[in-house]
């Protein structure tokens, strides 16, 4: 574009100004499509703006060099209106009959090709965007209708409480992003600040909940989860991560409440039916820890989790056929898990198998050689072969690896009973007293 032209062109610009006021004030939306078409073509000139006053619609024409590229904006109650509104103006059908263009942009987005002139007509919402040129061709048509989509994408708040939405999900997008990259104190402020602008948002406080999960305040996590669920009680997600927060909490019985709700609102809910598979067996409802977890492996047949989960449930309630089963496959899945091991080894035990449970073990503690639950359950097989001392030498590496295992102490007070060494018992009980009353509870009364 020569000097000549472009001093022209600018006089043209000018000239409009008092226009451009009236674009502005009676619909901002316009001005900010205008704004951005302006900053991402400056090669591109304005040469008219024929505004509704009502800002209701508005057409530009822009040009550069030899080529011309016309907008008409419409703004209607409605998408059929606006349509229509084409329609009688002469404008071209209603899209709906020609392919969309990988223009992934609004809500539909068509090119035309009709003899040398190319159009892109852009739905949002009750918005609708027609671009045309009988000059340009359809790659410089899509790259203006994206500069369009993105402001669009934006959003237009029509009112204060709008625009306060609008903004405290950017902050909310911020947050998301500082939560990723475990940034937690910037998370939550962000999570916060997203709050005030909205308060009555559910994603808002569910966010905040995750944030405070992460850092490991529980307390603040199940506030934000409660508050989460009762803005959106239907939410399966809110009430799982609550029953998230129960469960680290111990709080058994409430847990499983919130996770059988999960499940209530969304059947499929994997994850959910793997948390009440293990809250139950908490609560000693090992039949019900099956059912679930037998639920959770028929959402996901390969899943080892899933399945690992229902090996020690059905060892928990007594099934260890089934564990054994359930175990075997697991291992074979996953050669690596020295947990598997040991729940197998534990497994073989109560089936009657002592070898099959010590190559079991042997096997996890090879894997992992301070495995406090290995030992423990190696202790438990070696007093099956009546192999007393390497019991408690198991029972005492248990120990050493994990000081506060509770049921290695009860093992190892129960076998010292069993020799009438009651001294070592009454020391074993006086440990286990202080951190597990209902292991020493039970074992005071064995000792009585």
């Amino acid at each position: 574009m020569n000097k000549a032209l472009r001093t022209i062109l600018g006089l043209v610009v000018l000239s409009s100004a008092s226009t451009l006021l009236v674009a502005q004030q009676g619909n901002p939306l316009f001005f900010k499509i205008e704004k951005a078409i302006r900053e991402k073509e400056p090669d591109w000139a304005l040469m008219n703006r024929w505004p509704d006053p009502q800002g209701q619609s508005i057409g530009y024409l822009w040009r550069s060099d030899e080529q011309e590229i016309f907008v008409r904006i419409i703004r209607e109650r409605s998408t059929a209106e606006a349509i229509s509104y084409f329609q009688d103006d002469g404008l071209g059908a209603a899209p709906g009959k020609t392919p969309r263009q990988n223009l992934d942009i609004g809500d539909e987005c068509y090119l035309r090709q009709m003899g040398r002139h190319t159009a892109v007509v852009l739905r949002k919402n009750n918005l609708l965007v027609r671009l045309g040129s009988d000059s340009s061709g359809p790659g410089l048509l899509s790259r203006f209708t994206r500069h369009i989509g993105g402001v669009l994408e934006m959003g237009e708040p029509s009112n204060p409480k709008e625009a306060k939405k609008r903004e405290a999900k950017g902050r909310r997008k911020k947050g998301e992003l500082a939560l990723r990259d475990g940034e937690y104190r910037e998370a939550i402020e962000e999570f916060k600040k997203a709050i005030e602008l909205d308060g009555d948002s559910a994603e808002a406080h569910h966010a905040l909940g995750r944030a405070y999960l992460q850092s490991g305040d529980k307390v603040k996590a199940g506030d934000s989860f409660k508050e989460a669920v009762r803005l959106k009680p239907a939410w399966a997600e809110a009430h799982y991560d609550l029953g998230r927060v129960y469960y680290e909490a111990g709080e058994y019985k409430t847990a499983a409440s919130s996770f059988e709700e999960a499940i209530r609102l969304n059947p499929n809910f994997f994850e959910a039916f793997i948390a009440l598979g293990k809250t139950y067996q908490h609560s000693g409802l090992h039949s019900r820890s099956v059912e679930v977890l037998q639920k959770a492996v028929l959402l996901r047949p390969d899943n080892i989790d899933a399945k690992t989960a229902l090996g020690t449930a059905f060892i928990l309630a007594g099934q260890p056929q089934d564990a054994v089963a359930v175990l075997q496959e697991v291992a074979r899945l996953s050669p690596d898990s020295a947990f598997v091991y040991a729940s197998l080894g534990q497994a073989y035990r109560l089936t009657g198998k002592f070898q099959e449970a010590l190559n079991a073990l042997e096997q996890a503690l090879r894997l992992s050689p301070e495995d406090p639950v290995a030992h423990n359950y190696l202790g438990l097989t070696y007093e099956s072969l009546d192999r007393r001392q390497e019991a408690i030498a198991a029972y005492k590496q248990a120990i050493a690896f994990k000081s506060d295992y509770a049921e290695a102490h009860y093992n190892l007070a129960l076998l010292y009973l069993s020799l009438g060494d009651r001294n070592q018992a009454q020391q074993e009980y006086d440990i286990l007293k202080s951190f597990n009353s209902d292991l020493a509870d039970a074992l005071l009364r064995r000792m009585e």
